[in-house]
């Protein structure tokens, strides 16, 4: 064509020259439009792909109002840099929908043209829109909490470690549920420990006349070697017991653990455990605990078989769907106590996570995806008192703590055997040895599995990091 073109610009024939006039504009008219629709095509695309980038950003953090136009606007800017063919830029516009739970960006652009001018079009205008729909589709989760008494001691960034850690879950829930009081596919779960865990439920207070025994299929008690064909059952729980509790029982119990050098623990498992030396089906209740007969009683060796550990007031909280419900039991949790025995605390956020006795509250067959996981919190190390699960059989204090560690690496394993995911988070505590212990815990090493938090912001930081690593993203147009 531009042959064609020069070929008659070079003719000196009067009527080549005329013609020449008629079609030279819209063939140039023709080039133009190309060209410039081209820009405009460009533009458009990167408009796109900026929008994308950016709805995606802003979707982790949309319950942060500073912290979504702050995102948004940095993750488009970096992909639609500033005179990208020289387009000037309109938007982004942030719209979110919290019942849909989607994002929204809508932006445009205008492209001056070069061609067009010629019939009087100096500018072409594109738009483009992106939706991000976000999902926490079957998730299943436990809080697991550290309420030893070091919890109550002052945080760095101010106030106590317990009042951060409960700042830290609201933020969780918060970010999960969004504005909605249930979720069809989210169910949210809390285990706070000490020494050992209270295993009734909150606000339940146990009374003998309401419990029963129940008929079972006969078993060997690990504890006393003889045949067992019943356990108790206390009306303030859903776990079993191998024996009947003192009438002040406050509700906690021992880990399923021997000191026999056998492997006839169950301690490591979620459910029933047999061996040769004895069935776990149920638990050991622990008696008196927190009040010695006399004074000096509980730093005895061996404790005189008394509990000077206290147990904590604040039972398990079951995976459950309200959303004001588990804010509830959150913000209750006051008055940490006693010493650390973080194997106790995570083996138990797995009983409560799988639809297995004692606790079913999961779905045993959902008809979709699901994730499961366990948030770890802690602000110590392993310290065995006479009162921890294990009956302080590997002596007390600190001396106690590379048994304590391998027992909690080794349900660690069992967890994440099953496909489960742990989240861990060191709190208050720079110290090496628990760091490389709770990279071991967690599903791998390094965020957003495990965690280091320095401070009470550090922590609701992490806690919200968290939360929207669980929700699933993905663009719905």
């Amino acid at each position: 064509m531009f042959g064609l073109i020069r070929r008659l610009l070079q003719s000196q024939s009067g009527s080549n020259l005329a013609y020449t006039a008629v079609i030279i504009v819209p063939l140039i008219g023709a080039v133009g439009l190309g060209t410039d629709a081209g820009r405009g095509f460009m533009v458009k695309a990167k408009l796109s792909q900026a929008l994308d980038s950016a709805a995606l950003a802003g979707a982790k953090v949309v319950h942060d109002d500073d912290m979504l136009n702050q995102d948004v606007n940095q993750f488009f800017s970096s992909n639609f840099p500033n005179g990208y063919l020289d387009a000037v830029v309109t938007g982004p516009t942030i719209t979110v929908d919290d019942q849909a739970e989607t994002v929204t960006l809508r932006a445009s652009a205008t492209v001056p043209t070069t061609f067009m001018r010629i019939f009087g079009i100096n500018q072409i205008t594109v738009s483009a829109e992106t939706e991000v729909t976000r999902k926490t589709s079957y998730l299943d989760l436990v809080m697991s909490i550290d309420m030893s008494g070091s919890m109550g001691w002052s945080a760095p960034g101010g106030g106590t470690r317990i009042a951060a850690a409960r700042a830290a879950a609201v933020e969780l829930v918060n970010v999960l549920y969004g504005d909605l009081e249930t979720k069809d596919l989210l169910k949210i779960g809390i285990v706070p420990w000490n020494a050992k865990v209270n295993v009734t439920m909150n606000g339940v207070a146990y009374s003998a006349g309401s419990s029963q025994w129940n008929s079972v299929d006969s078993f060997k008690n690990p504890l006393t070697s003889a045949s067992q064909s019943q356990v108790y059952q206390p009306n303030n729980t859903a776990v079993p017991l191998l024996s009947q509790p003192p009438a002040n029982w406050k509700g906690c119990v021992y880990a399923r653990y021997k000191n026999n050098g056998v492997a006839d623990d169950g301690d490591s498992t979620a459910g029933d455990f047999t061996h040769a030396n004895g069935d776990w089906v149920a638990w050991e209740p622990i008696g008196t605990e927190g009040e010695p007969v006399s004074p000096g009683q509980c730093s005895a060796a061996g404790g005189s078989g008394n509990e000077c550990t206290p147990c904590l007031s604040h039972g398990i909280v079951p995976l459950a769907q309200s959303k004001s419900s588990t804010m509830s039991s959150i913000n209750a949790l006051v008055s940490p106590t006693g010493s650390t025995n973080i194997a106790q605390g995570l083996v138990w956020a797995w009983r409560v996570l799988i639809p297995t006795a004692p606790y079913t509250q999961a779905d045993p067959d959902p008809d979709g995806p699901r994730t499961q996981a366990i948030v770890l919190l802690t602000d110590g190390e392993h310290v065995a008192a006479y009162g921890d699960g294990y009956k302080r059989t590997w002596g007390g204090g600190s001396t106690a703590q590379a048994q304590m560690n391998a027992r909690l690496l080794e349900i660690a394993g069992n967890i994440k055997a099953q496909g489960i995911l742990i989240y861990t988070i060191q709190f208050a505590n720079g110290g090496g040895a628990l760091q490389d212990l709770m990279k071991q815990v967690a599903s791998e090493p390094g965020a957003p599995y495990y965690h280091y938090a320095p401070d009470s912001n550090a922590l609701k930081t992490i806690f919200t990091e968290v939360a929207n690593h669980l929700a699933k993203l993905r663009i719905s147009k």
